[in-house]
């Protein structure tokens, strides 16, 4: 069976944002797209536009000094939505960070428009980038 087009695309923005390739990001999030940080952390909130979301990219890449990982463990897919799981690695001022997350995604006309990322363990990600 063929995968949906939103497993094809969430798994190129995977293949994406690991590699730092960010005309594919480009490509992928919508100009107006919003992603959520839960937590009470650094990247906690919301960030608003496609500049905002691949600022924070950059500086997640930066506060990890490049060791945060995604890497995408399976893909859930519908008109509209679709949700990724994946493991999230990193290491950070002398912690690690290893944990699975569920990345829930709106899309609309191919491109992400709102995504929700959500840790496995809150507490531990605010820890890890208190």
């Amino acid at each position: 069976m063929a995968e949906h087009p939103n497993q094809v695309l969430i798994r190129r923005g995977f293949k994406a944002f690991n590699e730092g390739d960010i005309e594919t990001l480009t490509e992928v999030l919508a100009d107006d797209v919003v992603q959520v940080m839960p937590g009470h952390n650094l990247f906690s909130g919301e960030y608003k536009g496609r500049d905002a979301v691949l600022t924070m990219y950059g500086r997640l890449f930066e506060e990890t000094g490049g060791t945060f990982s995604a890497d995408l463990e399976n893909v859930y897919a519908v008109d509209g939505t679709a949700v990724a799981i994946y493991h999230g690695t990193a290491q950070r001022q002398g912690k690690q960070l290893d944990q699975r997350y569920a990345l829930i995604f709106e899309i609309v006309d191919g491109k992400a428009v709102r995504l929700i990322d959500l840790p496995e363990d809150q507490a531990a990600e605010d820890e890890f980038l208190a």
